[in-house]
């Protein structure tokens, strides 16, 4: 593709011509991909060949199939949506299109409910007797509950333990934080070193929330070196979190929960909601998608959608105004070669020059192809298709055979 480099000195309508043709040239790129999409379909039809992925396919686009969206969740300002595509498997390299626009593929999770963490500790260094651990575990896992405060000092901790390994945690506040600086560790059982912090350069650290300014996720690759320990008398796989800076506004969280479900995976940031970055995810061979859930009531059903939208409004948006498309695994497909080959001499030829095969390919009508010993195809007097798992070959007119033959049978 062409690109052009505009300048402040050009006058408005070159610059605007000079835009046209990327926009114009790119959309020619787009159609001629999805010319591309309709040939190798063809060309898979014709060679009876199975295919790995699905391509350019529509997700509750028409009168018949929109009512397979239905509404899981509603978060602050969006919700979660599902749909159950054919033949779809969970695969890294599916993508979600919406409108044509990308969707970030937030991977597969473990669970569709959310769960809570089996034990979430908020440590206050001032607290009695010099220090004292609060058990916030039963809020932490009811949304909308009483919330509880997070650090106010950097001498004050928040403790998440798991039976096993965890890779995120999703935050919702009752109040939104100011002035934090986080600093995430885990304990590591290997290096004898004790908390290390997770960062992003080696850990992949990323954090949604801006610093607890935000709901979101804060997420990270799971350390090798990560071993159980133990926190007020309690063995787990702890993420502790702390503040290097003292907060100005204090959070109070009243929603934290793992970050493994399709719940938690697909928590938006105040950020990405404005940003209308909206994502995807799979869970058990469904699709999940964030749609916003609130505006003007007049764009009901084109910019926003809710569980309690009227049926025109869920097909003006599912049908009419939106388009959602992907591509994916299949999970009928098999790498299993649809074949059957094997040599053959004048010795296995029964009486009358019949060859008698037995390839198994549970398929009764193929296609046949015979290479004598000269690598000539030969054309056999008639093929019989017994059943799904044999052929019988006339080459009787062939004499006695020389040397080795080939055969092949694709079904």
């Amino acid at each position: 593709m062409t690109i052009y480099k505009t300048n402040k000195n050009l006058p408005n309508s070159d610059r605007i011509d000079l835009i046209n043709n990327m926009v114009m040239e790119l959309n020619g790129l787009v159609d001629q991909g999805k010319f591309d999409i309709n040939e190798l379909t063809q060309i898979y039809s014709d060679l009876v060949l199975n295919r790995e992925f699905n391509r350019n396919i529509t997700l509750g686009h028409s009168l018949i199939t929109y009512g397979g969206w239905t509404h899981l969740k509603a978060e602050d300002g969006y919700s979660i949506w599902k749909y159950v595509p054919t033949d779809y498997i969970y695969n890294s390299v599916n993508s979600l299109y919406f409108d044509n626009i990308k969707l970030e593929n937030r991977g597969e999770t473990d669970a569709e409910a959310a769960t809570g963490f089996d034990l979430v500790y908020t440590y206050d260094a001032e607290g009695s007797g010099g220090g004292e651990y609060i058990d916030n575990t039963t809020e932490a896992a009811i949304e909308t509950g009483i919330a509880f405060d997070m650090m106010d000092t950097t001498s004050d901790y928040v403790y998440l333990g798991e039976a096993s390994t965890f890779s995120a945690a999703k935050f919702e506040w009752a109040t939104r934080g100011s002035y934090y600086t986080l600093k995430i560790e885990y304990y590591n059982g290997t290096s004898g070193d004790g908390w290390e912090e997770i960062t992003t350069e080696l850990d992949g650290l990323s954090d949604d929330t801006s610093n607890f300014e935000s709901d979101g996720r804060i997420s990270w690759n799971i350390p090798g070196d990560w071993a159980t320990t133990a926190v007020n008398g309690e063995t787990k796989y702890w993420i502790r979190i702390s503040t290097t800076t003292t907060p100005v506004t204090v959070a109070m969280c009243y929603y934290l929960i793992p970050g493994n479900s399709v719940i938690a995976t697909l928590a938006l940031s105040s950020t990405e909601l404005q940003n209308e970055d909206w994502a995807w995810c799979s869970y058990s061979g469904n699709v999940y998608v964030t749609i916003r859930n609130t505006g003007n009531v007049n764009y009901e059903g084109n910019y926003y959608l809710t569980s309690a939208s009227s049926t025109s409004n869920k097909q003006n948006f599912f049908i009419y105004n939106h388009e959602y498309k992907a591509d994916y695994q299949d999970t009928t497909y098999s790498s299993t070669k649809t074949q059957y080959r094997t040599t053959f001499t004048d010795v296995d030829l029964e009486s009358g020059g019949i060859l008698t095969v037995t390839h198994s390919l549970n398929s009764q009508y193929n296609i046949v192809a015979i290479y004598n010993n000269s690598d000539i195809v030969v054309l056999p007097d008639s093929i019989v298709a017994t059943d799904a798992n044999n052929t019988s070959i006339d080459l009787s007119s062939q004499g006695t055979l020389t040397g080795t033959w080939n055969l092949v049978i694709l079904a």
